[in-house]
């Protein structure tokens, strides 16, 4: 687990970058070794986190004598013992080289093989020829650059700025953020830099650049249980030279991943986050429950509104690209906690999304029930607004949602549970010209999973890839923590696609295949709870303690209308809804401008 960065010049020659800088702004993902190499027309960067082989031999950029090939590599091979047996000569004792080698003598057609997850730029210096390449399912970040004279990558964006120089926003992805609470699809929040998507590599020569879709999710009829191919990639992702633990939230996803490998491990260490004084929020007598019952060696970390107010200014100048998912700060937080004892963790991202275990799944199904609709439409008559900060208000909240989705189509459906803010605020938010066809564009099947149906499928490529991964990635290695998802060893990924919907809900519940399958390991009380988000409680701390540093610093009238970027009077309203009793979503849309502004913030003054 790594950061990386490189440039490739298509005239001959490198030219100046300010190559400690670059470092610099990637040493929180390495903070174990840094450096950078040169050969040709092509400099790598690489900032090390040592996980697997943690000798000197691994440091990366990795080369051969000759320096006619070059690679930097973000990431973790699992299979990296099965695929080195193929491979003669070997020097080092981990993955680094695995990979290089089977990109020598493979070339791409070598990423099938991966049962891990990565970025990677390789270079090969005789054909003057850059490969670029992201994981199935995005779980490692990649951004690029390119113009006729510079291609360019990096882990981040801020490091690529320092290699292309600043760019303009590019309006279309800032009202994507503004609608979604976090930035989507190829197009990155500036002008000119974009995101490779999961499943994609890139190909550049001094006169051409192709994109290219390696993974596509194949139709399947499966085979073996869910219980086998999880529990084996438990099993390949303990592999580890420093200290491993588990997160442990006490839903479902996490208990099983903790469960499953507390049998491999059996000195496991488990991580959780609560609330002091919240207890809507604070979930942590679940965890302590899974971790008596399992046997592991808990940690439990207490959030205070004093904790907040004292990382919130360094935690907005770690936001590399503008993101709004409150329970981001929770991870960062949690993350922070955990590096103290040890350097990687497994968690249960990605089983929401493959077993359908949001409240929006459910709402979705029971939906196509006339009746619910009407108690739905009735109940959202007196509901007002509603919030998140209780069980009865956060009720309400959903009951006016779900009574707004009877009249939508299928992609409207999940257009609108989505979204954070309407089209309709975005356009009196925001003053730059932008249209929707970017956002739009977002809401259908493409790329590795254009075989799969739009419904099956969004919240893998889009959810997964842009919000949840991203949070687990950015806010991990913030840190220098590296997350393993178990559940998105691409076995699993694909036996969860091709499984019949039934198998993963019905009125009664949802992840029923989880429930079914793996019942034996837990407390029957970790399958019977309800659905409970990773939230803060939003509207009580920004409305409390943070309220007058909010009023008179990142959105105060003089810092908005500085900006020329958002319109005073909308940021106005929002505010003082966040701030009332009856917020309704407010609380995340105010969240939302606090980020962007922080983010900012920090960006042009690099």
């Amino acid at each position: 687990m790594c950061g990386i960065a490189g440039v490739f010049y298509k005239n001959n020659g490198l030219k100046r970058v300010p190559d400690a800088k670059v470092l610099q702004l990637l040493k929180h993902r390495g903070p174990d070794f840094q450096a950078h190499k040169s050969n040709n027309s092509c400099t790598l960067y690489h900032a090390r986190l040592s996980i697997i082989d943690t000798s000197a031999a691994s440091n990366q950029p990795f080369c051969d004598e000759q320096m006619e090939h070059l690679l930097a590599f973000n990431g973790e091979i699992f299979n990296y013992r099965a695929l080195g047996s193929q491979l003669a000569s070997l020097h080092t004792h981990g993955d680094v080289e695995v990979l290089f080698e089977s990109l020598k003598q493979k070339g791409k057609t070598c990423l099938d093989s991966l049962n891990g997850f990565f970025s990677f730029g390789f270079y090969n210096s005789k054909k003057e020829r850059l490969l670029v390449a992201r994981d199935r399912f995005g779980v490692k970040p990649l951004y690029y650059y390119n113009d006729e004279h510079t291609f360019a990558f990096a882990s981040e964006i801020k490091p690529l700025l320092q290699i292309v120089g600043k760019q303009d926003i590019e309006p279309e992805q800032l009202y994507t953020y503004f609608r979604l609470n976090y930035c989507s699809g190829p197009n990155s929040i500036f002008k000119n830099i974009y995101r490779l998507l999961p499943g994609q590599l890139i190909e550049v020569t001094k006169t051409d650049m192709r994109i290219e879709t390696w993974y596509k999710a194949p139709l399947l009829n499966n085979q073996t249980s869910l219980a086998t191919l999880l529990d084996d990639a438990v099993k390949l992702r303990l592999q580890s030279d420093v200290p491993l633990g588990t997160f442990l939230s006490g839903g479902i996803d996490s208990s099983v991943i903790s469960a499953l490998a507390i049998k491999h491990k059996p000195d496991l260490n488990t991580f959780s986050i609560g609330f002091e004084k919240e207890e809507f929020f604070d979930e942590t007598r679940y965890s302590e429950l899974v971790a008596k019952h399992i046997g592991s060696r808990h940690h439990v970390f207490k959030l205070s509104a004093d904790d907040f107010l004292q990382h919130i200014d360094p935690f907005l100048n770690s936001v590399d690209e503008p993101f709004a998912d409150s329970s981001a700060f929770n991870f960062y937080i949690l993350s922070a906690y955990t590096r103290k004892h040890v350097t990687v963790a497994l968690s249960g991202d990605g089983a929401d999304e493959l077993f359908k275990g949001y409240n929006k799944h459910r709402a979705l199904l029971l939906n196509k029930n006339a009746g619910n609709r009407f108690f739905a439409r009735a109940a959202a008559v007196m509901a007002g607004k509603g919030s998140r900060d209780g069980a009865l208000n956060n009720k309400l909240r959903q009951l006016k949602k779900f009574a707004a989705l009877a009249a939508l189509s299928e992609t409207e459906k999940q257009k609108f549970l989505a979204s954070i803010s309407t089209q309709s605020e975005c356009r009196k938010l925001i003053k730059l010209d932008f249209s929707e066809t970017y956002f739009d564009s977002l809401f259908k099947t493409y790329g590795s999973f254009e075989r799969f149906a739009f419904e099956d499928t969004f919240d893998i490529h889009t959810v997964l890839a842009d919000d949840m991964l991203v949070k687990a990635d950015r806010f991990s290695m913030r840190h220098g923590l590296e997350i393993r998802n178990p559940f998105l060893d691409y076995r699993v990924v694909e036996f969860a696609l091709n499984l019949n919907p039934k198998e993963k809900i019905n009125k009664q519940g949802q992840k029923l295949i989880l429930r079914k399958e793996f019942a034996g390991l837990l407390p029957p009380e970790i399958f019977s709870r309800s659905k409970k988000g990773f939230e803060l409680p939003l509207h009580k701390w920004l409305s409390g303690p943070l309220k007058s540093k909010i009023e008179s610093g990142l959105l105060s009238r003089e810092r908005i209308e500085d900006g020329k970027i958002l319109n005073w009077s909308a940021v106005k309203r929002i505010m003082d809804s966040a701030f009332s009793d009856n917020p309704g979503d407010d609380a995340a849309k105010l969240w939302a401008l606090l980020v962007f502004q922080g983010w900012h913030t920090s960006v042009t003054s690099l």
